[in-house]
C-alpha cells in the first residue's frame, strides 16, 4: 500500500510542479525531462521505496552493516555478487543517456552528477536503515558501480546522439 501513496506522490508533484513547466520549454524538452522523471521514479521503487521517514528510533546495528571495501561481496564471494554488480551498473546507463541530451553536459560532469545521484541514494539508504524503516545500507561498491554505469551511459549517448537528435526533431516537426 505504501508503495501506492509514493507512487501517487510522485504523480502528483510531476503535474502539480513539472508537466505545465517542462511542456512551455517545448515538446523536445517535455519528452526529455518526462523520460528523466520516469526513469528517476522507477530508480526511486528500487532503491528507496517505501519512502523512509524518521519513526523516532534508531538503529545503531546499521553502522555494522555499512561497507567501504571496494568489491567486498565479490571478493568474499558472496551470492549474488556479481548480479547486484551488473544491476547497479545497467540501473545508471540511462541517466548517462539522458542527462547530457537534457542539459547539455560534458562527460566529467555526467559521471559526477551520477556519482552524487548514487551517493544521494546511498546515504538515504543509511538514513532509512538507522531509522529502523528498513535494512539496506551504504555500499561503497554501488557508488563504483553507479558511476560507471554513468559513464557507460554517456559513452553510448555519444554514439547514439546523432540517430537521437535526428529523431527528436523529426518528431518536433
Amino acid at each position: 500500500m505504501s508503495y501506492i501513496v509514493d507512487f501517487l506522490l510522485l504523480a502528483v508533484l510531476y503535474f502539480w510542479l513539472f508537466y505545465k513547466k517542462w511542456y512551455q520549454q517545448g515538446k523536445e524538452q517535455w519528452l526529455l525531462k518526462t523520460l528523466m522523471y520516469i526513469y528517476m521514479t522507477m530508480v526511486l521503487f528500487f532503491t528507496l521505496m517505501p519512502f523512509p521517514l524518521p519513526m523516532g528510533g534508531t538503529n545503531y546495528v546499521s553502522w555494522q552493516s555499512v561497507n567501504l571495501t571496494p568489491f567486498r561481496d565479490v571478493i568474499q564471494h558472496y551470492r549474488g555478487a556479481h548480479k547486484e554488480i551488473i544491476l547497479n551498473i545497467v540501473m545508471t546507463i540511462p541517466f548517462g543517456v539522458l542527462y547530457p541530451l537534457i542539459w547539455k553536459k560534458n562527460i566529467w560532469k555526467t559521471v559526477f552528477v551520477t556519482f552524487l545521484l548514487s551517493l544521494s541514494i546511498e546515504s538515504i539508504q543509511l538514513l532509512g536503515s538507522w531509522w529502523g524503516v528498513h535494512s539496506r545500507a551504504f555500499d561503497v561498491t554501488d557508488l563504483i558501480t553507479n558511476t560507471i554505469g554513468g559513464f557507460i551511459g554517456y559513452m553510448i549517448f555519444l554514439l547514439l546522439k546523432p540517430v537521437i537528435e535526428k529523431l527528436l526533431n523529426a518528431w518536433h516537426s
